[in-house]
């Protein structure tokens, strides 16, 4: 009423309160009125975000492969990244723009290249069976990555779910082994 708002937000969110284009108050799991038609209100998660992801690449032997996994990160620099990403919000609290998106997209993109310098050093049958490997590499690769780091963000883990190959490649690789377990089984005998 009268242009005077009211704010509360959870304790897994760190709010900005702008004036004038200065901070007048920020923290973690605040609450508070503010006058809305001079101030700007941005909200930040500071919870644990997962973010799904799947990509092709290509292996070594120019075999392409599918990769389904999962990011999950924090924002530990609100402040931070307030200041690259648009995370101000309306009276209703809905997001203004769209870049609260785009950070999700940015961890992806760096995510893939990562993903991408792995596979390309390995054969498709190598690739395959070393999902620990991958994960390895791609949470070390983020925790060091400049993305990550001018974003202040702190990724906490990586899981693959699924590699596969192209489902000829599958069927073709499952005739090998089948054609080898057949020998073993012959050779047994």
């Amino acid at each position: 009423m009268f242009g005077i708002s009211y704010i509360k937000v959870a304790p897994t969110t760190h709010v900005i309160h702008f004036k004038s284009g200065k901070v007048v108050r920020e923290g973690t799991g605040l609450s508070f009125f503010y006058f809305s038609p001079n101030s700007i209100i941005t909200l930040v998660p500071a919870g644990s975000i997962d973010v799904p992801f799947m990509f092709e690449e290509a292996t070594s032997d120019f075999q392409d492969i599918t990769i389904q996994g999962q990011l999950t990160f924090r924002i530990t620099a609100p402040s931070k990244i307030a200041s690259l990403l648009d995370f101000s919000v309306d009276r209703n609290q809905r997001y203004r723009s769209s870049d609260h998106s785009k950070l999700d997209e940015r961890l992806i993109h760096a995510t893939q290249i990562l993903a991408r310098s792995f596979t390309q050093n390995l054969k498709l049958k190598d690739v395959l069976v070393s999902s620990d490997t991958l994960v390895n590499h791609l949470t070390e690769g983020l925790k060091t990555s400049e993305v990550v780091t001018m974003l202040g963000i702190e990724v906490l883990g990586t899981s693959i779910m699924s590699i596969k190959a192209m489902p000829e490649m599958a069927k073709a690789l499952q005739a090998d082994a089948r054609e080898e377990l057949l020998r073993q089984a012959e050779n047994a005998i």
